[in-house]
């Protein structure tokens, strides 16, 4: 949309100029108390912010107030936007001509630094994805620039998404080639997350291990041990992207941590989403989730750490325990446990505070708050030291507090622009300067009086504008009196201002010290955060050993408030959990009023088939068995008398019915796809959960589907059975039958009571199948209109009086005819017969063939 340069203004040609250099980006172009956007990006921006489209010389144009376009950014940034903030460099009037603006910070979704941007117990990644579909192979690396996290990991084509659940990147990186190739251009459009297409040299092998190199100044990929192509590029994509838009962050990063399957428990977006790990599936937010119980933390660093604890847990036994023991201390050392919370109150972000720090944005209020906290970490290292019982040793960082306590005043201002952030006697010229300024008062007294008393006018005054600077001011009265030496600068209506050559010099002195000033606190500020920079590494490890303890007392205090036990972690793959409940719902539920339940999983109890009604607690008992596993492996104590758990490599779930609409697959096609997914890839150490399997089809398909599918799971000559744990709840009371088939599976239900024709669902789980399935009950409590509900039990009692036989009794179009009036054949043969003009042996042959007939 831009103009040709024949038609436009010396402004408008800045702007166009500007915005050339950031293709792809809205650019907030700074206009005094405003910044405007104009053409496509005036456009785009009015309708993502809901502001009022204008004109500018025929442009289309709109704009935001300086003072609240953060919350705009983030408005943008939020729909997937990127944004280039385009400031004035200098002061209208500073020179001749157009004021000089710039670009001074690049901000897109994955790479935002700004606090007011972010949520503070989320980390914000930035992701790249490399896809290698020769060895249905995939990679990634994800990289958060505001705490210098930076992961990476290579899996298999089928999990990426997974991967992609996990970390909930704020912005994806993608190849030129691998958008345009068409499967996996059809991956993407699914992921509903920003994108950004890069050129192909972004993950160029050479180029990505050079990128590494440079940042990370070591023989970073031998010491970090990436030794495969894929992560290789991958990692190099995302430093090439954040040295394209925010190249000052680099510098946070310390490490990469190279992740392998073997580390964590499996956990896809499926699980995660079903388990409720994160967010409830109800509201879409974190309250009554498993992440809304278990996040005890007081530090922002603390509550995204569990965020990753929780949809990554441990595989290694002997990091579960250690994280257990420490857990067990602070249960047992409670006068501790509650001296580190209240330590953990005074905590900020230390993590993004250092990332603001190496970046160059971090404030002088940022700096404080850093050595506040340092210093808070220092009290809370010698709480632990005077335990005498754990070996965690938090670096000291003296030197940085010395260094901060040197340099900044206590309480400084909100921007370093506004000067007074330096300590007095930290440099001798800066002294000087700040006398000259703080005895421009005196200066200006004395002149005044000195002005009165040669002029002979007695109210003769000096004062200051920021337009015309100092002047002395005579009223109209005494206008005759102004001696000659005075220089007329404006006329008022009762007065007259002027200015004397004497009054110009001092007014140049004061201003330049001012100026000075502020330039001199800017350089020496600028010096002490690069130099603070430097322990960027320290300052990281005291920001995640302060994170984790927050966890662990966190843990501790659940434990003992919410009657945990610390559950029994072993290398076999049997699990056994005692009186187990769930952990969100019983928090939901007044105290005392969850009814807890036992399972156990075994050689010879390895297929758990749940009957029972709807609203009896089924799927709680699914996911609670679920939850505690993923609690275990994270070091948290576990709701339940006691639990001894074999390691869980992987949970599967598939539950729930729901349409993919936009991908056009049906409620069934979602569930075959699901559990298909399951059934490729489980292990002899993964734990399944299976609800009403075959539903979102006609009754003897998904029951003839459900029963294949836990023949297939319990067959035990396939290796993956041996140890699996599969808890299949379901409707098809058919399926119980499999128990006394095949080894391995055992039939449970939910018991009931019926009293009064009424039901009482008692919650409790116990051995053998349900009788009944209670579903008009249900559709009672739902309030469905009486007469519908009288009407379902009168045709409830006409099927059971006379049971259809698939296949043989159905209507034109194939399906059963539930109200057919039609009686069934056996029974129309059975009143044709006379039995007293039977032989014995003429009856036996007629039960025979009916025996033949109706099997």
């Amino acid at each position: 949309m831009k103009k040709t340069s024949d038609a436009l203004t010396p402004l408008m040609q800045q702007f166009w100029d500007i915005k050339a250099k950031y293709p792809g980006m809205i650019l907030f172009f700074r206009l005094g108390d405003f910044y405007e956007m104009f053409g496509d990006d005036a456009i785009k921006a009015s309708a993502a912010l809901e502001v009022v489209l204008t004109q500018r010389a025929g442009t289309p144009m709109c704009g935001v107030p300086y003072h609240a376009v953060n919350s705009y950014i983030r408005k943008l940034i939020n729909k997937g936007f990127k944004a280039a903030i385009c400031e004035q460099l200098e002061e209208a009037g500073a020179s001749k001509g157009i004021v000089k603006r710039g670009v001074t910070r690049v901000i897109t979704p994955g790479t935002v630094l700004e606090d007011t941007l972010l949520e503070s117990k989320e980390n914000n990644f930035l992701m790249s994805v490399i896809f290698d579909e020769t060895n249905l192979t995939a990679a990634f690396a994800a990289a958060d620039i505001s705490t210098g996290d930076f992961f990476t990991a290579q899996t298999n084509i089928g999990q990426i998404e997974a991967e992609i659940a996990k970390y909930n990147p704020g912005e994806i990186i993608f190849s030129l080639a691998n958008i345009q190739n068409k499967k996996i251009s059809a991956f993407i459009s699914k992921l509903k997350k920003p994108i950004s297409e890069v050129n192909d040299n972004y993950f160029n092998l050479d180029n990505s291990k050079s990128i590494i190199e440079e940042v990370f100044k070591t023989q970073a990929l031998k010491s970090f041990g990436l030794n495969q192509k894929e992560t290789i590029a991958a990692c190099g994509a995302v430093l090439e992207y954040i040295k394209e838009t925010q190249p000052q962050s680099l510098s946070i990063f310390s490490q990469i941590k190279v992740l392998r399957n073997s580390d964590f428990m499996y956990l896809d977006g499926v699980a995660i989403k079903n388990l409720e790990l994160l967010d409830s599936m109800s509201t879409g937010k974190s309250e009554n989730s498993l992440l809304d119980v278990l996040d005890s933390t007081k530090t922002p660093m603390g509550a995204r750490t569990i965020r990753q604890w929780l949809i990554k847990p441990l595989l290694d036994i002997t990091k579960i325990k250690n994280r257990q023991t420490i857990v067990s201390f602070f249960i047992d050392n409670a006068q501790v446990r509650k001296d580190l919370i209240e330590k953990f109150k005074s905590i900020s972000d230390i993590e993004r505070i250092t990332a603001r720090i190496s970046s160059g944005s971090a404030s002088p209020r940022d700096i404080t708050a850093l050595k506040d906290s340092l210093i808070v970490a220092n009290e809370i290292a010698a709480i632990i030291k005077s335990a005498n019982a754990l070996n965690i040793d938090i670096p000291e960082n003296a030197n940085i507090i010395k260094k901060i306590s040197d340099f900044i005043v206590n309480e400084p201002p909100a921007a370093l622009k506004d000067g007074n952030v330096i300590k007095n006697g930290v440099h001798a010229e800066l002294d000087e300067l700040r006398k000259l300024s703080t005895d421009t008062k005196t200066y200006i007294s004395d002149l005044e009086a000195k002005e009165r008393e040669s002029s002979g006018i007695n109210n003769l005054k000096i004062g200051y504008t920021s337009v015309f600077g100092y002047y002395i001011e005579i009223t109209k009265a005494n206008i005759s009196l102004a001696p000659k030496h005075y220089i007329r600068k404006q006329t008022l209506t009762n007065c007259e201002r002027y200015i004397t050559e004497e009054l110009k010099t001092l007014e140049e002195k004061i201003l330049s010290a001012q100026e000075k000033t502020l330039r001199l606190e800017s350089d020496i500020f600028n010096t002490l955060r690069q130099d603070l920079s430097l322990f960027t590494p320290d300052i990281l490890k005291t920001s995640q050993i302060i994170a984790e303890l927050d966890i662990f007392c966190g843990f501790a205090s659940n434990a003992l408030e919410y009657n945990y036990c610390k559950p029994e972690i072993t290398d076999d793959k049997d699990l056994a959990i005692e009186e187990g409940r769930h952990p969100v719902v019983e928090r939901i539920l007044k105290q005392g009023e969850f009814v807890a339940n036992d399972i156990s999983f075994n050689q010879t109890s390895r297929v758990l088939i749940l009957t029972g009604p709807n609203m009896s607690g089924k799927s709680t008992y699914l996911r609670q068995t679920a939850l505690i596993a993923v609690m275990a492996q994270t070091g948290s104590f576990v709701p339940a008398k006691s639990a001894k758990i074999g390691l869980i490599d992987r949970i599967f779930t598939r539950i729930g019915a729901g349409d993919n609409l936009a991908g056009g697959e049906s409620t069934f096609m979602v569930e075959m796809t699901e559990t298909a997914n399951i059934l490729n890839q489980y292990t002899d150490r993964s734990l399944i959960i299976l609800d009403e399997v075959g539903r979102g089809t006609s009754t003897y398909d998904g029951m003839s589907i459900a029963w294949a599918i836990i023949e297939y799971i319990a067959d035990a000559s396939k290796n993956a059975n041996k140890g699996s744990k599969i808890l299949f709840a379901t409707h098809y009371f058919e399926l119980t039958e499999l128990a006394d088939k095949l080894e391995g599976i055992k039939n449970f239900s939910v018991d009931v009571k019926e009293w009064n024709d009424d039901v009482v669902f008692l919650h409790k789980i116990k051995e053998g199948s349900a009788d009944k399935s209670y579903g008009i009950h249900v559709a009672k409590i739902a309030g469905l209109p009486h007469e519908v509900i009288q009407k379902a039990y009168k045709i409830l009692t006409k099927l059971e009086a006379n049971p259809v036989e698939p296949g043989k009794h159905s209507g034109k179009d194939g399906q059963i005819d539930l109200f057919s009036s039609v009686k069934p054949q056996i029974l129309v043969e059975l009143e044709k017969l006379e039995p007293d003009n039977l032989s014995p042996i003429e009856a036996f042959n007629i039960l025979r063939q009916w025996k033949e007939k109706y099997k």
